[in-house]
């Protein structure tokens, strides 16, 4: 299918650019608020219909930056190359690069769709692969840059009732720590960050209430976990973890044995199905 730049990208000369994945609300919209702060002209993207160009022209206006929005489905297969040639041509060259973009969810394997699966593999893994490999030859020419791709905490462990997100997720730790080695000797920086629970939107809000004490007593506002991330990528951490109660519970899950922790998780599925039926 062929990919379609809804946005007008203007060109801006000698200046440094931001584009974040996903950045029409949550973690992404947050990553562009702290990126407009540090100073970086912000390009968000986002799936059409999403109104990113609004969200990241009400940020630049506050912080007195530049920016675009690109209504752009990341899902198919060409779009990365289509992104970065639409960049190419005006002018854009991007010093920050924020794979946000991807897709959760907690359900029965056996009751999954095939669609479903597919478009998570492919936004959650594909498409930062995509994007990793149009953008970072240009940072490595010029010898600076960073690139930050979003994982979870889910990486750690397989989870059973998120199964496909949590081995995407540990694919995306796995990636990005092989390419941050490839990319040193250019003076490229890529770090991989792995948020815990966030309160992004009601629904998300409405699941922690039924969920682990452990998910409810660590969670995180967005605007909290990207200043911290962002903190970490510009001193070039590799592996961030933000909250100091999320590197607690990494830790003390690290200890367990595995089919404690995967027992864990099917006890908390099955307990927060019960909890919300009962509502």
């Amino acid at each position: 299918m062929q990919c379609v730049i809804f946005a007008a990208i203007k060109t801006h000369s000698h200046t440094q650019w931001a584009l974040v994945t996903g950045a029409a609300s949550g973690l992404g919209a947050s990553f562009l608020k702290g990126l407009a702060r540090r100073g970086y002209n912000i390009v968000g993207v986002s799936k059409p219909g999403d109104c990113v160009a609004e969200v990241a022209r009400r940020i630049a206006e506050e912080y007195g930056v530049k920016s675009q929005g690109v209504d752009l489905d990341l899902s198919e297969k060409d779009c990365a190359e289509v992104l970065k040639e639409e960049m190419h041509k005006s002018g854009i060259h991007i010093d920050f690069l924020v794979n946000n973009v991807g897709i959760g969810g907690t359900s029965e394997f056996i009751e999954s769709r095939p669609e479903g699966n597919r478009l998570m593999m492919d936004l959650n893994m594909q498409t930062t692969v995509n994007m990793c490999r149009e953008f970072l030859p240009d940072m490595a020419a010029k010898g600076e840059g960073y690139v930050l791709n979003v994982s979870s905490m889910a990486a750690n462990f397989a989870m059973p009732y998120k199964s496909i997100y949590s081995a995407s997720k540990a694919f995306v730790r796995a990636f990005s720590i092989g390419v941050r080695g490839e990319m040193k000797p250019f003076g490229v920086s890529v770090s991989v960050v792995q948020p815990g629970a966030m309160l992004t939107n009601p629904v998300v809000i409405e699941q922690l209430r039924y969920g682990s004490s452990m998910a409810r007593m660590s969670a995180m506002t967005p605007d909290t976990v990207a200043d911290s991330t962002l903190n970490a990528a510009f001193k070039g951490k590799a592996v961030i973890v933000p909250g100091t109660k999320n590197w607690l519970t990494l830790g003390l899950l690290r200890v367990f044995p595995r089919p404690l922790t995967t027992a864990m998780a099917v006890f908390n599925y099955v307990r927060t199905k019960k909890k919300a039926a009962a509502q």
